[in-house]
């Protein structure tokens, strides 16, 4: 097929359809923004009150476009994860989001309840008496407030912007990065997430405004109140300057339930806004059916441009759109055989090229391993390493073994002398006693009033190797503890973070670049009418082999930290490394079943061919 002048970017049509998945939960956001809307205030205003409410899951929607991205966090510590993230732009857009969302929905559930609810900046009191600042809308939105800080630790310790991938509900696929399900649809996924999700807002909500009144009464009151009194005279309020906190807080029954009805309908908005996001998000790279790539004048070239993209994003939903044409459009793969003429090699060429990069990058993580780093091998280059300036004369290049001759000049017997009155200093006996291991007078005094003070069971317990001993007691109890859990470095995450790459694991890219070889490599005996593919079916093999060989004996291998206290030996084969080994044996046994009984022929060598069916467990 003829090249087009110009290769569409596949960013170009990813980015329509994320858009329309960003409108479909916009849509469901919209809906219960309205059905709020009734609840909180009068029928007569709940269009105006809808769109107000509609700011809050729109400033989500955009913080969750801006820190999407595919795979789980693979560090190896909580601790690296929380030291990572502190200070981080991520953070701070997250709390500003869900702080500045619950101010706007305090300001709008202030605005739309009746008057009869007495949540007024200030309290008019009797004809006699002065304004006085009303403390019950003060409380309401440090209540609410304090709701956002407790949504953005979740947001941040649940990791809400991975995209959640619909997983199969099998056994061997209970990682988080198991294998998408086929016919993906919204509305079950709702039907399915949406009930145990208000169980867990109503707990929430019910807990917090029981304990709301204690904590703010015993943290926050007066910063509130202070800040209240300051923006209250900047309206114009006349509000005495001395006006100070009563002793008692405002608390009342009305008052409880309202922060517990409104509450839950701020948190209900927040969380069904990110669920709506997930589950739209998390839908295959499909167009009414089609790969999104089709819509292109060059669909395989924009497929390739998104195999090669440097954003993760992009590459991610790439290589799961080529997963997709792998296992289910015939038509699409033979597209793929048949594109031959192209700049930079046959599609079939350069998308095996990707793919074999991505298998192959874990094996060069595992031989990378424990090895100096190419920013530390470059401190320690020669050339790099400055001399310090001259400050005596060159050496001498006469015979040293040769008696000198005699100094002639004045320089010269000042250097003479010089010389051999420090030999004459280097040569004495160190210290009196005429034996550098000899102990000196002081020495001797400190152990004697030592032997004299102390104890041998006294002297004993203060020796540095039981002071060590002690301390790596208190140290493991500590580390069993859960004070201690966030700081041990568990085998799984730690191979986690060396096998799938940092900060974010690229499990899920692997598996769809060994699944995509394995199926196009499986349909091109019926769909290559060129034979392009039978040429690499023996690097595809060898890949697959010496990744799980490799994969497997790093697995075995790899030695526990010393914070690892609770390591047990059936930890070495984790959840994402058996994913990971499943995949390649199932990749392996495809080749061998469609490439064994003609193995010679494409190039495939006994000996690999023999450890493939091993591994695959082919007979």
């Amino acid at each position: 097929m003829p090249t087009p002048s110009r290769t569409r970017p596949y960013r170009e049509l990813l980015t329509p359809s994320l858009h329309r998945r960003f409108t479909k939960a916009a849509g469901v956001s919209l809906l219960l923004c309205y059905l709020e809307a009734i609840v909180i205030g009068d029928k007569s205003s709940s269009g105006i009150r809808t769109l107000l409410l509609f700011l809050c899951p729109l400033l989500v929607f955009v913080l969750r476009v801006a820190l999407l991205h595919f795979g789980s966090r693979s560090t190896a510590s909580p601790f690296r994860t929380f030291r990572r993230y502190l200070g981080d732009t991520d953070v701070f857009e997250v709390l500003f989001c869900y702080v500045a969302t619950a101010w706007l929905y305090a300001q709008f559930y202030i605005w739309s309840v009746p008057a009869g609810a007495n949540l007024d900046w200030v309290s008019q009191g009797r004809s006699w008496e002065r304004q006085r600042l009303n403390e019950r809308p003060i409380y309401l939105r440090s209540f609410y407030i304090g709701l956002g800080l407790l949504q953005t630790a979740l947001h941040l310790y649940l990791d809400y912007d991975k995209i959640q991938r619909p997983t199969c509900p099998t056994p061997s696929s209970s990682s988080s990065e198991a294998r998408p399900v086929e016919g993906f649809n919204a509305l079950e996924q709702f039907k399915i997430r949406l009930l145990p999700l208000v169980k867990e807002i109503g707990i929430i909500s019910l807990s917090l405004s029981i304990l709301g009144p204690i904590i703010y009464a015993f943290t926050v009151r007066r910063l509130a109140w202070q800040t209240s009194l300051f923006f209250a005279r900047l309206l114009r309020y006349d509000i005495p300057h001395a006006a100070e906190l009563s002793i008692i807080p405002p608390y009342h029954i009305t008052l409880i339930f309202r922060s517990l009805v409104s509450g839950f309908l701020l948190l209900l908005l927040w969380r069904v806004s990110n669920l709506a996001f997930d589950i739209y998000v998390a839908q295959e790279p499909l167009k009414r059916g089609q790969p999104i790539s089709q819509d292109s004048r060059d669909p395989n070239g924009v497929l390739i441009n998104g195999l090669q993209s440097k954003k993760p994003l992009v590459k991610g939903f790439a290589f799961w759109e080529l997963a997709q044409i792998s296992r289910n459009f015939p038509q699409r793969r033979v597209l793929i055989f048949k594109d031959i003429d192209r700049i930079g090699g046959p599609t079939w060429s350069q998308i095996c090229t990707e793919c074999l990069k991505t298998i192959q990058a874990v094996n060069s993580r595992i031989s990378e391993y424990g090895q100096p780093s190419s920013e530390q091998q470059a401190t320690f280059r020669p050339q790099d390493v400055q001399s310090l300036p001259r400050i005596g004369p060159p050496l001498r290049e006469e015979p040293v073994f040769m008696n000198p001759s005699p100094p002639s000049t004045k320089r010269e017997l000042v250097e003479n002398r010089v010389g051999t009155f420090a030999k004459s200093i280097g040569n004495n006996p160190i210290s009196s006693s005429g034996s550098p291991n000899t102990p000196t007078k002081t020495q001797q005094y400190l152990e004697a009033a030592r032997n004299k003070l102390l104890t041998a069971e006294q002297q004993q317990a203060i020796a540095p190797a039981h002071v060590q001993s002690q301390l790596n007691v208190y140290l493991t109890r500590f580390l069993k503890s859960w004070l201690g859990q966030p700081f041990r470095q568990t085998f799984p995450r730690r191979i986690q973070s060396i096998l799938f790459r940092q900060p974010h694991s690229e499990l899920g890219l692997i598996l769809d670049a060994v699944e995509s070889l394995t199926h196009l490599a499986a349909a091109s005996i019926q769909e290559d009418d060129y034979g392009k593919v039978a040429k690499d079916v023996p690097v595809i093999m060898q890949t697959l082999i010496a990744t799980y060989q490799n994969v497997e004996n790093f697995s075995a291998s790899l030695s526990v930290h010393w914070t690892d206290v609770g390591f047990a030996d059936e930890q070495r084969r984790s959840e994402d490394v058996l994913v990971l080994l499943s995949a390649l044996r199932n990749g392996l046994a495809e080749m061998v079943g469609k490439f064994g009984g003609f193995a010679k022929e494409v190039g495939v060598p006994g000996r690999d061919l023999r450890v493939a069916k091993v591994i695959a467990g082919v007979e």
